[in-house]
């Protein structure tokens, strides 16, 4: 029996450290890169919600359970943006064809965690994303900038 546990003992280690990446993947609380837009997916009651930076701009798609777009015409949002220098900005999200939403701001892609706030079907639904690297790399000079700039639009 002896031999036969010490046997074992290499393949129970072999299935173990094959296990446990895909355990990390599930305790991620509903992060996914395999978005249908190639962008990070978070569930969120009994939706979907993908972001991704393209073009120096935060897109938001709101997707079903099926990860299918869902039309935007009646759903309104907010995001508010934290950045690394500490300060933060609160905007109206902008319908992008019929199921993306954008933020109107010219530094939104500079964020470090952005919270936001659907509003569908008479309910909020709210939810946070944060950027694995936070950007306290950039000079301040840049940031400030970029906070300067943001100041001269109007988002309505």
């Amino acid at each position: 029996m002896n031999k036969m546990v010490k046997k074992s003992n290499p393949i129970l280690i072999a299935i173990l450290i094959a296990i446990i990446p895909t355990i990390n993947l599930f305790a991620q609380k509903g992060y996914n890169s395999n978005g249908p837009h190639n962008g990070i997916i978070k569930k969120v009651k009994n939706y979907y919600i993908e972001t991704l930076i393209r073009d120096n701009k935060v897109y938001f798609f709101f997707l079903d359970e099926k990860l299918k777009p869902i039309n935007n015409s009646e759903i309104t949002g907010t995001a508010t943006l934290l950045f690394a220098d500490g300060k933060s900005k609160k905007v109206e999200l902008t319908n992008v064809d019929t199921d993306a939403f954008t933020v109107n701001e010219i530094n939104a892609y500079a964020y470090t965690d952005i919270y936001l706030t659907f509003k569908i079907k008479g309910k909020s639904i709210s939810t946070v994303f944060s950027k694995e690297t936070k950007l306290e790399v950039l000079p301040k000079e840049i940031i400030k900038h970029y906070h300067e700039q943001g100041t001269e639009h109007s988002y309505k």
